[in-house]
């Protein structure tokens, strides 16, 4: 049953585009009544269909997704959320930290990955948090030599996610 439940999940995190409407500075998603401005310096990809908004800085190739998915009751979120952290452990990330802490509004658990090939090394930090009924992971792709940089674009997302009823 955790097995289907867990691929439940996964289908739902990628089961369609985002419904992107930009306005200058900030791009709106109608299916979770939310909006987040565009970090300086970054553009939308809009192609990115298992992101909410995705957002790439290409001088660094750093990228940052916001994934929202409707779960069926909020208690079950870890479900999607470990599906997430497995995903990453199973393609040999390195867990480099993890602390509960409040970003902006929401409070939630922070993880930090390190992957390293080629000489080059990558950290993914992954915010995670339940709002309502759905689930959020906000997760930042940047080198580990920009990430003290980049860090600060990821934050002033995750500050400026807005949610309307």
């Amino acid at each position: 049953m955790k097995h289907l439940v867990a691929s439940l999940f996964v289908a739902l995190l990628v089961a369609g585009p985002a419904a992107y409407a930009q306005d200058g500075n900030v791009v709106s998603d109608d299916t979770f009544n939310v909006t987040v401005p565009v970090p300086e310096g970054w553009t939308v990809n809009e192609e990115n269909e298992r992101a909410t908004f995705n957002f790439e800085h290409e001088a660094s190739s750093s990228q940052i997704e916001v994934i929202g998915t409707e779960l069926v009751t909020a208690d079950v979120a870890d479900v999607f959320f470990n599906t997430f952290h497995d995903t990453l452990t199973s393609a040999e990330f390195l867990q480099r930290g993890r602390e509960d802490k409040q970003v902006g509004a929401y409070s939630g658990t922070e993880t930090i990955y390190s992957f390293t090939h080629s000489g080059v090394t990558l950290k993914v930090v992954v915010f995670q948090f339940v709002r309502d009924t759905t689930a959020w992971l906000a997760v930042g792709y940047m080198q580990e030599d920009v990430f003290d940089e980049q860090a600060e674009s990821y934050r002033a997302v995750l500050a400026g996610l807005t949610f309307t009823e």
